[in-house]
């Protein structure tokens, strides 16, 4: 029954069917339905020769079932409530945004500039589930199903919706203590006289090279110290254990403070883009919507607050 019952045709037939079955005639199934009389007889008359059985025995005026028509009208009438929940639930989602939402993102970007903002969006859209994979590669979205990414640095994906949501500087910074110490770079080049840490990255093992406007240093001399995590780095320069290249974001309460020095500044250190990607589809879902919207409004001017101009 599977088989002949899989049309759009057979559907319409088991509307039609359902529907004479509980007005108790064609003509009155029709008025619910918008048809006539005899397109609702016609459509009936077609499932049961689909189905190769009588379902109703009809007189000129009442409707019977058959056997048969008791066992389809059995099935047929939950199929096609739990058809009218579903329409119902879709409703309801396009207006109240509901249902879990996969995001996939970068470590530190998600600890010091996502997390915080998800307090907001639940008080917006509690009925909306958040989560969050951390990943320090950028990863094939659509293949492991997250609906959209946060990546940083050069878009890779060519197929990916995308929206810029702004910038951050690479701040290089240490703790007083250690400039106490050591002395302070003149520039870029002098790096190779002090303690420098650098970010390597876990999947590959590559150091992160350290950016300025125009300068970008790969091996460094001065890379004595790697660690495979930006937070790790930072406190490990709050301990005066030397230079650090880390985004913005991640200092400015401790530069704000004094417990970390920014230096190199009138070299102008680069800036890195923060996107949002998502798969061209995902946009349609209403919670992917309104995360995207929220982040365009709320993610981008944080991003910027610190980024010179």
């Amino acid at each position: 029954m599977s088989s002949v019952l899989s049309s759009l045709e057979s559907l319409n037939g088991l509307i039609a069917f359902a529907a004479a079955v509980q007005a108790g005639s064609f003509s009155a199934a029709g008025r619910q339905l918008g048809l006539s009389a005899s397109a609702v007889g016609k459509a009936v008359e077609r499932l049961e020769l689909r189905l190769s059985t009588r379902l109703l025995n009809r007189t000129t005026r009442s409707l019977a079932l058959t056997s048969e028509g008791e066992v389809l009208y059995h099935y047929a009438d939950k199929v096609l409530k739990d058809l009218h929940e579903a329409e119902r639930e879709l409703s309801m989602r396009q207006h109240n945004p509901r249902g879990r939402l996969r995001v996939s993102a970068a470590p530190t970007l998600a600890r010091r500039a996502l997390l915080p903002l998800l307090h907001d969006f639940h008080a917006r859209y509690p009925e909306v589930i958040v989560n969050i994979s951390l990943d320090a590669a950028h990863l094939d979205i659509v293949e492991e199903g997250f609906d959209l990414a946060l990546w940083t640095g050069e878009l890779e994906d060519s197929s990916l919706q995308a929206r810029l949501l702004g910038s951050y500087a690479l701040i290089t910074c240490a703790a007083p203590t250690y400039f106490a110490e050591h002395g302070i770079p003149a520039s870029p080049d002098e790096l190779a006289d002090h303690h420098c840490l650098h970010y390597r990255h876990p999947d590959n093992e590559r150091l992160e090279p350290w950016r300025y406007k125009d300068k970008l240093i790969h091996k460094p001399a001065c890379a004595n110290k790697a660690l495979n995590d930006a937070e790790a780095l930072v406190s490990a320069a709050l301990a005066g254990l030397g230079i650090v290249q880390v985004p913005d974001y991640m200092v400015r309460n401790e530069l704000a403070d004094g417990r970390l020095l920014e230096i190199l500044k009138e070299h102008a250190t680069a800036t890195r883009d923060v996107f949002l990607v998502w798969p061209p589809q995902s946009a349609q879902i209403p919670r992917v919507r309104v995360f995207i919207d929220f982040l365009v409004a709320q993610l981008g001017p944080q991003l910027s607050q610190g980024t010179p101009s």
